[in-house]
């Protein structure tokens, strides 16, 4: 069985941009930006472990900043599989 890792390239861009427009809209660019996602040539030259690590961070930023609601929940057809 395969382990989800993270949203696959297209996806995990769309929920970055959805949380760059909190942390510039409604945290007026206060403190740390979201973590960059792993995507592009970050995606071709990361390990599973450096995905999914970097996902994690990504869900614990939103979730610090009260804004999970921003993360959609994924279909199989929007995850990475390692």
């Amino acid at each position: 069985m395969e382990d989800f890792v993270s949203p696959l390239p297209g996806v995990w861009h769309e929920l970055h941009q959805r949380l760059m427009d909190f942390w510039t809209n409604d945290l007026n660019k206060m403190g740390i930006k979201p973590p960059i996602p792993l995507i592009l040539a970050g995606w071709n030259f990361s390990s599973d472990y450096e995905k999914r690590d970097r996902w994690q961070a990504t869900l614990k930023w939103a979730e610090e900043r009260c804004c999970t609601h921003l993360i959609k929940e994924l279909s199989d057809e929007e995850k990475y599989f390692g």
